[in-house]
C-alpha cells in the first residue's frame, strides 16, 4: 500500500525539492521522449491531465540498463508512455536530495503519480519485466480515466451553469469530485465549483449592500434566491443564517411585509372596480379587510367595498354575472356527467338550471338539451312484455 505520509510529501515536498533537482541525462530510450525536468514534466501533465512514470535510476547500474534496454523497448510500454503518460528520467545521484526526500535508495525505482503529483501505487523497486510493469501501467490508466457517465455529468454540469441551474451543477460537481476514478476530470471540475462560489458571493456582497442601506426586502429577496440557487455550498448556509439574523433584528420587517401584501391586494381591487368586475373586487377587499383592517389599506378597502354596495345597479350586474356563471357551471356539469354515460345525474343538473334560472337563455338551453336526452332515451316495447 502507499504510505499517505509519503503521497503528502510527494504533493507539498516534491514542489520545494524540484528546484534543487538537475536535469538528468537520460539514457538512451529508443522511441521514449523521456523528460529530464521535473518542473517542466509536471506543468506538462497537469496541462494535457496524463499521469507521470517517474524512473530513478544511477549511472553504473546494471538492473537499470537491462531495464532500459528490455523493459523500455518493449512496443506495448513505449506505446503506453507515448499515448498515456509524461515518461520523466531522474538520475537518483544527481537529484539525491530528491531521491533522499522520497525514501529512494535502490536503483532503478519506478514511481507512478497523478498529474497532481500524487503517487498511486507502491514504488516498484528494481529490475522489472515489460509484463509486469505493463499490467501497472494499465491499472493506472483504468483507475485514472473517467467513465463514460462521469463524462457526462461533467457535460451537463456545464449545461446546467450556463442556464443558471445552479443546484444541479453542483451536485454533478460534487459528484466527480468524490469519485477516484474521474481525477482527470477534478482540476476542471475544480475551476467550475470555484466559478460557481464566486457568482454565490457576488449574491451575498450584494445582498449585505442592500442591508447595509436599509433595503431589508430587497435584502430578503436577494438572500432568498442565493439560498435556493446555491443549494450545497456555504453561501447557501449563510444565507439562511442572514435571513434568520435579518429577521431577529428588524422588527419593522413584518410589518413592511403585511403593508406590502395589504397594498398589493388594494390595487388588484381598484383594478376590478375600473373595470366594473365587482365580484373578485369585493373579494379582494373582503381579504383586506379579514387580514389587514388595521392598517389604512383596511380603510380604504371598506369604503370601496360600501360603494359597491350601496349601488344596486352594480349589485345587480354582479348577481346577474354571477348568475351566468353559476348556470355555465351547472350545464358543463352535465355535459361531463354525460361524457361518462351517466345521465340521472346529467338530467338533474339541467332540471337545476332550468329551476333555478326560469326564462333565462341559460334555462332554456338547459331544456333543449333535456328534450333531446328524453327523445334518444331508450322506449320499451309493449309486444315484448312478458305475460
Amino acid at each position: 500500500m502507499v504510505d499517505r505520509k509519503t503521497s503528502w510529501r510527494w504533493i507539498v515536498g516534491c514542489s520545494l525539492l524540484a528546484a534543487l533537482a538537475p536535469s538528468a541525462p537520460c539514457q538512451e530510450a529508443g522511441a521514449i521522449n523521456w523528460r529530464t525536468d521535473y518542473n517542466a514534466a509536471r506543468k506538462e501533465a497537469e496541462a494535457k491531465k496524463l499521469p507521470l512514470l517517474i524512473d530513478f535510476w544511477r549511472p553504473a547500474c546494471p538492473p537499470c540498463e537491462r531495464m532500459e534496454q528490455t523493459t523500455f523497448r518493449d512496443p506495448r510500454i513505449m506505446t503506453a508512455l507515448t499515448n498515456k503518460f509524461i515518461p520523466l528520467k531522474i538520475n537518483g545521484l544527481e537529484s539525491s536530495e530528491l531521491a533522499s526526500f522520497l525514501k529512494i535508495n535502490s536503483f532503478p525505482t519506478v514511481v507512478l503519480a497523478t498529474p497532481e503529483g500524487r503517487i498511486v501505487s507502491d514504488p516498484m523497486i528494481g529490475y522489472h519485466d515489460a509484463d509486469f510493469l505493463h499490467d501497472k501501467l494499465q491499472a493506472v490508466i483504468a483507475s485514472l480515466t473517467p467513465s463514460d457517465t462521469m463524462k457526462r455529468d461533467f457535460e451537463n454540469a456545464l449545461k446546467w451553469d450556463a442556464a443558471g441551474d445552479f443546484t444541479r451543477a453542483i451536485s454533478a460537481v460534487r459528484t466527480i469530485l468524490d469519485n477516484e476514478k474521474a481525477r482527470t476530470l477534478h482540476k476542471d471540475a475544480t475551476d467550475l465549483l470555484q466559478r460557481i462560489e464566486k457568482r454565490a458571493e457576488i449574491q451575498l456582497t450584494r445582498a449585505r449592500e442592500l442591508k447595509d442601506k436599509g433595503q431589508i426586502a430587497e435584502s430578503l429577496e436577494v438572500l432568498t434566491e442565493a439560498q435556493r440557487l446555491f443549494a450545497g455550498l456555504q453561501a447557501s448556509k449563510d444565507a439562511g443564517e442572514m435571513i434568520i439574523k435579518i429577521a431577529q433584528s428588524n422588527s419593522q420587517l413584518k410589518a413592511e411585509q403585511r403593508s406590502r401584501r395589504a397594498l398589493e391586494l388594494l390595487g388588484q381591487a381598484r383594478d376590478f372596480y375600473k373595470t366594473k368586475d365587482y365580484i373578485p373586487c369585493l373579494d379582494r377587499c373582503e381579504v383586506i379587510l379579514g387580514n389587514y383592517g388595521d392598517l389604512p389599506e383596511g380603510q380604504q378597502a371598506f369604503a370601496l367595498a360600501a360603494e359597491i354596495k350601496n349601488n344596486p345597479e352594480w349589485l345587480q350586474n354582479a348577481a346577474d354575472v354571477m348568475t351566468d356563471r353559476l348556470g355555465g357551471l351547472y350545464l358543463a356539469l352535465a355535459d361531463s356527467y354525460l361524457k361518462r354515460g351517466e345521465v340521472k345525474k346529467a338530467e338533474f343538473y339541467l332540471k337545476r338550471v332550468v329551476q333555478a334560472f326560469p326564462g333565462s337563455r341559460l334555462a332554456e338551453s338547459a331544456q333543449i338539451r333535456l328534450a333531446q336526452l328524453q327523445s334518444t332515451s331508450p322506449v320499451r316495447d309493449p309486444m315484448s312484455a312478458g305475460p
